[in-house]
């Protein structure tokens, strides 16, 4: 399971937008006129990937955030909410860093830095099915 949200802190009904569709119905713009009235424009983006081994087992969670904060829309606008989201720290939204700099610092890239460290640690062995052919 993965889940990859931006929660406003500012806010005290927490905006959350985790979806295109809410970015689709509302734009950039839209997000930005909506917190106008607001003066704490702090915010933090999330990304959760949850594992369970089998049926019966209780899921393992992984959870990456980057504090940050909505700003105006910079940079290209191809990916979600990319051009309104500025790290803490950085003079750049998402949208205006360089790919390798955003995985570095990103959410994602947390939640994903976790899942490889557990991966690493635990050893796992699988057990393949020997009948499937490739």
């Amino acid at each position: 399971m993965l889940c990859n949200c931006c929660f406003m802190s500012g806010i005290a009904c927490h905006i959350t937008f985790c979806s295109k569709w809410f970015l689709q119905k509302i734009s950039h713009e839209g997000l930005n006129n909506l917190l106008m009235a607001y003066e704490d424009k702090t915010a933090y983006a999330m990304c959760i990937f949850s594992l369970a081994l089998g049926p019966n087992t209780e899921p393992m969670t992984f959870v990456g955030k980057t504090l940050g904060r909505i700003v105006p829309a910079r940079g290209p606008n191809d990916f979600g909410w990319d051009p309104i989201f500025q790290p803490h720290g950085y003079d750049q939204t998402y949208a205006e860093m360089p790919k390798e700099e955003k995985n570095k610092i990103s959410h994602r890239g947390k939640a994903l830095e976790l899942v490889k460290l557990h991966f690493a640690e635990a050893r796992y062995t699988f057990q393949t099915d020997s009948t499937t052919q490739n």
